[in-house]
């Protein structure tokens, strides 16, 4: 049965192939930027579903695990990615420009800062969504299975 460390390592893996994925076909940092928070997101993701189902628990494998009801959420926020990437990176573009007009160090730095963080996060909603899914994949695998509502 999968535990906590394969989850963390596959979320990251899935996170990372996936954000990259999305990335393909903006510059190479910003590719890079966007699969650093698909590292970060998949391995959120491919441990949630055990946060919100504790394995300790009795309810170990309700919601948070249930095809039906994660397979329906997980398409309707997959369907959301391109808009929710699309607005990150532009407001990650808006604060590369300001960076570049920055007369000061510090502003430079601290716009370098928004940026940086806004292209982290458009690859962490993409390695969310990849990392939880690699969670369900791992433990349907397994004896007792995923059900298909809770």
């Amino acid at each position: 049965m999968p535990n906590r460390e394969v989850h963390a390592r596959t979320g990251a893996v899935a996170g990372v192939a996936y954000a990259g994925y999305h990335a393909w076909k903006q510059p190479r940092p910003v590719v890079v930027a966007e699969a650093a928070g698909g590292l970060i997101g998949g391995i959120v993701g491919g441990l949630l579903p055990d946060w919100i189902d504790t394995p300790d628990s009795p309810h170990h494998r309700a919601e948070a695990h249930s095809m039906g009801i994660t397979g329906t959420v997980g398409y309707l926020l997959k369907q959301q990615l391109p808009a929710w990437q699309a607005a990150l990176r532009e407001k990650a573009h808006h604060y590369g420009e300001l960076q570049s007009a920055s007369p000061t160090p510090l502003h430079q730095l601290g716009y370098g800062i928004l940026e940086l963080l806004f292209r982290l996060l458009s690859g962490f909603f993409a390695g969310v969504l990849a990392g939880y899914a690699s969670h369900l994949a791992l433990d349907s695998l397994t004896p007792s299975a995923l059900p298909i509502l809770c």
